[in-house]
């Protein structure tokens, strides 16, 4: 049998297939070549239109067919993993009813602090581990108090790994870890935080159904499968941020264990088997993709968001025709501070 995986990212949308009986890969892609575009209207925003990223994943994977380096009806099952903490909405019909609102956007913040202000006394911290901030529950605050004509449309806002789940299978469906990264897992209780969707006024209809993470999200539509040359029997059986994913790509399961990875953000990500939390919010606690209701398994985050994104910019305007390894190598000969 082969896998199918799929990284939605903020450059692109990345695609390989995996040999299961040799756990070695086929072949990998991705989709643009160049960097996707992030949509800033206005200062401290970010967004990106889901419709692209469904398109770029139809077309990667066909780009991957292409190669002809494999049998795409071998394929029975397929992962995702994403960019974290992003929010996206739809209605009945399961359309996008706007852009998603990404990681790096920051229009929620006075939404999130002032949530933290007033549910301190509650004990917020201790039980969700995390500062509302600027996550995924404070940006569809946001849409609730800005775009109330909007808002009153949503049948259900998710994650963006979600949103290309429900693209391939029609199943809107999301797991604790993809939940927690929202702010949105109850810790101490095991359950959806009833204190923040209460204290913001959301509905919890509007919450997708929660199931394990490795599961089965449903199996692929027909003519997806078509479309892409698919069996029909496949399905989505894996779904994680991407910085658990990373930690899991790299073997990082057990208490102790850390996991450091840079792309776009800087990120160190160390598995905890105890309900911590920063009491300044300074890193991050979320569902590791071993957490389940009868075991604790969390993920400890310290991200720097500008670490790719500045050395990509950095390319850009002095790298003079230089690549990436070379402009570390120039870079080693220099000593530290200067």
């Amino acid at each position: 049998m082969l896998l199918l995986g799929i990284d939605l990212g903020t450059s692109s949308i990345k695609v390989s297939v995996i040999d299961a009986q040799t756990n070695r890969r086929v072949v990998s892609t991705q989709y643009p070549d160049n960097e996707a575009a992030i949509i800033s209207e206005q200062q401290g925003w970010a967004e990106q239109d889901p419709n692209l990223w469904w398109e770029y994943t139809k077309l990667a994977i066909k780009k991957l067919n292409s190669t002809g380096l494999y049998n795409p009806k071998h394929i029975g099952a397929i992962g995702i993993a994403y960019q974290m903490h992003g929010l996206v909405i739809v209605d009945k019909d399961q359309h996008p009813l706007r852009n998603a609102i990404i990681w790096c956007d920051s229009r929620a913040v006075a939404i999130g602090n002032q949530a933290i202000s007033d549910l301190s006394s509650t004990g917020f911290l201790a039980s969700h581990l995390n500062s509302p901030g600027n996550f995924t529950a404070s940006k569809l605050a946001w849409v609730k108090q800005n775009e109330p004509e909007l808002y009153a449309r949503i049948h259900k806002f998710m994650l963006p790994g979600d949103y290309l789940s429900m693209c391939l299978t029609g199943e809107i469906n999301s797991n604790i870890s993809s939940i927690s990264e929202g702010i949105l897992w109850d810790f101490k209780n095991n359950r959806i935080s009833e204190t923040l969707l209460d204290y913001y006024g959301i509905d919890q209809d509007l919450v997708p159904d929660i199931l394990a993470v490795f599961s089965n999200y449903g199996q692929i539509k027909a003519d997806v499968a078509d479309e892409l040359n698919l069996s029909r029997d496949a399905f989505v059986s894996y779904k994680a941020g991407d910085q658990p994913n990373n930690a899991l790509s790299l073997n990082v399961f057990d208490p102790g264990e850390v996991a450091a990875t840079a792309g776009t953000s800087g990120v160190i990500y160390a598995v905890t088997d105890q309900l911590v939390y920063d009491q300044e919010s300074r890193v991050n606690t979320f569902a590791h993709v071993n957490h389940d209701y009868t075991k604790t398994s969390l993920g400890i985050l310290l991200c720097i968001n500008g670490t790719g994104i500045q050395n990509s910019w950095m390319k850009k305007i002095t790298a003079r025709g230089n690549d990436y390894v070379q402009i570390n190598q120039l870079a080693s000969n220099i000593a530290i501070g200067f």
